[in-house]
């Protein structure tokens, strides 16, 4: 006991004694520890998703993937197959199957809401996942046609200190429900999230005539399968029964993704909740950017330490003589340290409070810090605190415990110039610096590029309506004709931007050759190209083409051309094959999707009673006029619903949310290192310029200048920091080639960010050490040498 209060008294009194050198550290050391604690709550979060359910190992999703030299297409399995290998496969215990999510509007106590979680499922899913119920029998919750069970947050929301047991819920499009359970809290780690939960209803909505269907799928199955069951011959059960029920062979043959692995593999068939879930990439960036950031900070925390070891050599000399052992040196070292780390963590968990809503936000999670429901977050706690101590406080500890008396009053203070070991750390830290801001450029040209990035058509002034809300599309002729009378509308149309009708698979090539190729499809209106802006390459547009030669007409991309093995021109007049569909005209590739996604064979059909929108060109700086006016339009054709629409400039702006968020989070974290690692330069110079205090005042006598005494003084910090430039720009390049190979639209070329970066990293260090060169080179030779 006596032993460990003098090991805090110890701490206490370090600090007090060196103040302003404790903020530094405690200033850096916090910094790391924040970037640490909030980066290792999102990897945490992403790690553990999905496998807070006991039998998340057990559960299978069976899916049929068809592969092409484009792209894949999962195929959901038929509906009844589910059920059917409950009772003939030996290894299948129990299934479910849970709709896709649904928009819809529900009315609670005559006031109307909206949800994005509205599913169809049925009670066996309380018997293979773990969402339990807080109020209601999960037996038989959903097993009554008219029960709905809410969430613990709707409950909270619309029966705050009631029991809503019984309660009606007026769901749009599907009629009553009594709430019949309300389920506990959903972990934010879950893909599985529910707003409404409502038993599966073959007479209506998306399952109507689904029962018996052996031909397709609906929503996703999940099933419970015996612990050790082969899943080769789980296929071979799924196989024949497909087989036995549809009289085919099976051409495609089933997977089964385990459900503990589906979230990190992309195979969640579903929104995955948050811009950053779900992709290893993101797990890897982020555990690469918290370990550095804390590595910067001891790293700093080392080099300051043992620099100001060298100031307090006698003290420690001293202490020898005096009966302290090596060991009560070092750990009297250690317990400085453990103070200063602990007061760096408290700095950093009020960091975190402050600022991970907003950091929730921009990610789009629900992470928190909470040590009371969530012991893994004490042990984090311990644990980063237990790391920097040991990381942080051992070399310095080491090195104070080597110090001898004999020497030291000999005036033979320890070379400083002779620390491998420190001048290593001040690379790794500025290697970091720089390959993170180079980072921080690549990210946000990469960008800027993508958003920038010619779409292929005229984007400009162009608005989308869409026509399947409100009962207008039975009224859409008489809308857009009413529509076309505005002076401020050049022109009106339909087609497939920004969004496509459906997908085709095309089966291309003779023998061993033989391939599926999946054609995205899309509808318009004969003028469609020329409202799109669109290149035609060969052949003609649906507006040039009598009526007759429409029938089964379609312009294809030339991605399209290429997977079909035509010329532009060649390909006029052939028919695709295996369809009735024949080319008429060729386009230049455009952009259906954001441009993080690879262009894909499309076609265009002329079916101006299949497309589902209304496209509408407008003088520029008339945008809000029409807008203003499409709505009085569609109030007064008798809409029952608010006018949709999307800007078609603005659409793809959401597709890059997480490169915008990414660009945030690294200029964050750019300022911070530089911060860190500058406070340590700057603090290094000092000491530095401590211990050679008398050296440059005798060189200052015999004559040297102010510049010949900064470079004398700082050229080795110079040199140690290009050197680090040097180091970071192969690292940085073989570790952000993985995220760019990510996009199949990337920047030409990075040289230049890394040039860039270098350049800003070295005028700031090169500003501070001459800002405190300066300083010291500026003393008077006469006060420093008085006393010799």
């Amino acid at each position: 006991m006596n032993k460990l209060t003098q090991f805090l008294k110890s701490g206490i009194k370090s600090l007090k004694r060196e103040r302003y050198y404790a903020l530094l550290n405690i200033l850096g050391l916090g910094l790391g520890i924040f970037c640490f604690l909030l980066t290792s709550l999102y990897v945490k979060d992403e790690l553990t998703h999905d496998k807070w359910h006991k039998n998340a190992e057990n559960i299978y999703k069976p899916q049929r993937t068809l592969e092409t030299p484009t792209g894949s297409m999962t195929l959901q399995p038929a509906f009844p197959l589910g059920e059917a290998l409950v009772k003939e496969s030996p290894g299948v215990k129990e299934a479910v199957n849970i709709s896709y999510s649904q928009i819809a509007k529900y009315t609670v106590k005559g006031e109307e809401f909206d949800t994005k979680l509205l599913h169809n499922t049925t009670g066996s899913l309380f018997k293979i996942f773990d969402f339990d119920l807080a109020i209601g029998d999960p037996q038989k919750a959903l097993s009554v046609p008219d029960g709905v069970v809410i969430s613990h947050e709707l409950a909270e929301r619309h029966f705050r200190n009631e029991n809503p047991m019984g309660e009606i819920i007026e769901i749009e499009n599907h009629g009553n429900y009594r709430v019949t359970g309300v389920l506990k809290p959903i972990p934010g780690n879950s893909h599985l999230q529910f707003d409404l939960l409502i038993p599966i209803d073959f007479t209506k909505g998306h399952y109507v005539n689904i029962e018996g269907n052996w031909r397709f799928g609906m929503g996703v199955q999940y099933l419970l399968v015996e612990e050790g069951y082969d899943l080769e011959k789980l296929e071979e059960d799924a196989s024949e029964i497909m087989r036995k029920n549809t009289g085919d062979d099976v051409a495609l043959t089933f997977s089964f993704g385990k459900f503990s692995e589906l979230y990190l593999s992309g195979e969640t068939s579903r929104p995955i909740g948050g811009m950053f879930g779900g992709q290893e990439k993101y797990i890897v960036i982020f555990s690469v950017v918290g370990t550095l950031m804390l590595l910067v900070a001891s790293f700093n925390y080392i080099n300051l330490t043992t620099s100001r070891s060298f100031a307090r050599a006698k003290d420690f000399a001293i202490r020898k003589v005096v009966g302290a052992s090596r060991s009560r040196l070092v750990a009297n070292q250690l317990g400085e340290t453990f103070f200063v780390a602990l007061l760096a963590l408290t700095v950093a968990i009020i960091g975190i409070e402050l600022v991970l809503p907003g950091f929730n936000e921009l990610i789009d999670k629900r992470l928190s810090l909470d040590i009371v429901s969530d012991p893994s977050a004490l042990a984090l706690l311990i644990g980063v605190l237990l790391l920097v101590v040991v990381i942080s406080g051992l070399y310095p500890a080491l090195i104070g415990s080597r110090f001898h008396l004999s020497r030291i009053l000999k005036g033979n203070l320890p070379n400083s110039k002779g620390s491998i070991v420190r001048k290593a750390l001040i690379v790794i830290q500025f290697t970091i610096c720089t390959g993170v801001l180079a980072s921080a450029l690549i990210i946000r040209f990469q960008a800027h590029h993508m958003i920038n990035m010619d779409l292929g058509y005229n984007s400009q002034n162009i608005l989308s309506i869409e026509m399947r809300t409100g009962g207008m599309y039975n009224n859409r002729e008489v809308f857009r004709n009413e529509l076309a009378r505005s002076t401020a509308i050049e022109m009106v149309s339909a087609g497939p931007i920004p969004k496509t009708s459906s997908v085709m698979i095309i089966e291309l090539g003779e023998g061993e050759n033989r391939r599926n190729e999946i054609f995205t499809i899309g509808n318009a209106e004969k003028n469609f190209l020329e409202i799109a802006g669109l290149e035609l390459l060969a052949g003609d547009t649906f507006s040039s083409l009598p009526e007759a030669s429409l029938n089964n007409g379609v312009i294809i991309n030339k991605t399209a051309v290429e997977a079909l093995g035509f010329s532009p021109k060649g390909a006029i007049g052939e028919k695709i094959k295996g369809t009735d569909l024949r080319i008429v005209g060729v386009v230049k590739d455009f952009h259906i999707s954001a441009t993080k996604s690879k262009i894909k064979p499309l076609m265009i059909s002329y079916k101006p009673d299949q497309v589902f929108n209304t496209l509408l060109r407008y003088k520029a700086g008339n945008q809000d006029e029409v807008i203003a006016y499409a709505e009085s339009v569609w109030k007064d054709l008798g809409a029952s619903e608010p006018m949709g629409y999307d800007i078609i400039e603005n659409y793809f702006d959401d597709a890059f949310k997480s490169e915008e968020a990414l660009i945030s989070i690294f200029n964050g974290l750019t300022i911070m290192l530089i911060t860190v690692a500058g406070l340590g330069l700057f603090a290094l110079a000092v000491f530095e310029s401590q211990i050679r205090e008398k050296e440059l005042c005798i060189r200052k006598v015999l004559g040297a200048g102010l510049w010949d005494l900064l470079k004398n003084l700082n050229l080795r910090f110079v040199l140690l920091i290009a050197l680090a430039m040097v180091i970071a720009v192969p690292v940085t390049q073989y570790l952000i080639k993985g995220w760019l190979e990510g996009f199949p639209y990337r920047i030409n070329s990075t040289n230049l960010y890394f040039v860039l970066s270098s350049g800003v990293v070295l005028l700031l260090a090169i500003a501070m050490l001459t800002l405190q060169g300066v300083n010291s080179v500026r003393k008077n030779p006469a006060e420093v040498l008085r006393n010799e």
